[in-house]
């Protein structure tokens, strides 16, 4: 089927064929020109359907998965956003919205507390409070506070079978935190390796932790999948040579993950069909 734009074309083809005036030799020329267009349409759509395919493979095809924690495995957003006003108001710093939150959490814990503090993730403050919010929030860690996404760990529980127990977890958040949550919701058994932010060299976006984990493993980055909900994370991947894959229940919405991303999920049902 033709593309509207391709419509539209054919239209004013034909309206221009019968122009008064027109040849005959005209009329054949728009002719073939609208179809050279609607054929060059729909080779792109085929184009379009063949790289998804392509790509949908790839991801199945991967011989390891790394997940990120929360907003990606574990729904926690009311745990951080409760500890980090918590924390904001005991240093006698006004609290944020939710909204401010989420765009927060592309930056590693210092540097997220000091961009709410003081507006500048730089800022030396960052360290005390990011300090403060982890020993606030990593003993709240229970299945209440940062249980797995709905049908998360079935997707988990399948790839431990697919892929021969190779799953990994790296978190901007402090390693204690991502290995309580881990524990909390008894899945210690499908993860190779359970690393923070302060378990590697450098935070996401570097790519460093994740190159670690593969290395620690012996896997070849090319052949994995990071899953994230964060710019950061897909950034992370894409440097250390893995595939990008966005889901988009976390703290950023889909338009948001679209450019750092080789692909974006909306729902946990589509996460599974993309790595199964």
């Amino acid at each position: 089927r033709m593309s509207t734009a391709a419509c539209v074309s054919c239209r004013a083809s034909v309206e221009a064929s019968r122009a008064p005036l027109a040849c005959p030799s005209s009329r054949r020329s728009a002719s073939r020109g609208c179809a050279t267009r609607a054929r060059a349409s729909q080779g792109r759509a085929r184009d379009g359907v063949d790289a998804m395919s392509s790509l949908a493979a790839r991801f199945a095809g991967a011989k390891a998965v790394l997940w990120d924690v929360d907003g990606t495995l574990a729904d926690s957003t009311s745990l951080g956003f409760t500890s980090t006003n918590a924390v904001l108001v005991e240093a006698g710093l006004p609290p944020i919205d939710l909204a401010q939150y989420k765009r927060g959490t592309r930056y590693p814990t210092p540097e997220r507390m000091a961009w709410h503090a003081a507006g500048d993730p730089s800022d030396p403050v960052g360290a005390r409070l990011g300090a403060r919010f982890d020993e606030h929030y990593v003993r709240l860690v229970d299945t209440d506070t940062a249980g797995f996404y709905a049908g998360v760990r079935d997707v988990v529980e399948a790839l431990h079978e697919r892929k021969n127990g190779a799953q990994a977890v790296l978190s901007n958040a402090c390693g204690a935190y991502a290995r309580r949550v881990v524990t909390a919701n008894d899945a210690e058994k499908y993860f190779k390796t359970v690393r923070g932010a302060d378990d590697v060299c450098e935070p996401k976006p570097s790519p460093s932790g994740l190159i670690a984990i593969a290395i620690e493993n012996g896997w070849d980055t090319k052949t994995c999948v990071y899953v994230g909900d964060s710019p950061s994370d897909g950034a992370a991947a894409k440097a250390a040579g893995m595939m990008a894959l966005g889901c988009a229940w976390g703290a950023h919405e889909a338009d948001d993950l679209d450019a750092s991303h080789d692909f974006v999920v909306r729902t946990v049902s589509e996460l599974s069909k993309t790595l199964l």
